[in-house]
């Protein structure tokens, strides 16, 4: 009785850490963060580095615009380029580019 208690014991703790090896091993090559999912996970990393380069050149554009408004007064092409946008004012002598600047690329 002595032996086969002993014998199971030996099987149940063989047959445990198989079953981690096992579950481990199959995380760490098919897993959501595994060998497998890695070329995937650079893509995105690439994508998101990309996109973060984009908005770093908007803020620094935004950060110019806002310290031309904050120069101890308002710059006088700036409150031009804002008061013809905003109210419509424009002289008979000027020409006007529009330009879309939710598809431009900063």
């Amino acid at each position: 009785m002595y032996v086969m208690r002993k014998t199971l014991a030996f099987a149940g703790s063989f047959f445990l850490l198989g079953t981690m090896i096992v579950f481990f091993g199959v995380h760490t090559v098919a897993g959501e963060r595994g060998m497998l999912a890695r070329p995937q996970l650079e893509r995105k990393i690439m994508l998101a580095e990309e996109q973060l380069g984009l908005l770093e050149k908007h803020q620094t554009f935004l950060i110019h615009r806002i310290s031309l408004l904050h120069k101890g007064g308002v710059d006088a092409d700036i409150l031009a380029e804002t008061a013809r946008a905003e109210f419509g004012l424009y002289a008979p002598n000027d020409v006007i580019v529009s330009i879309d600047l939710s598809d431009l690329k900063f």
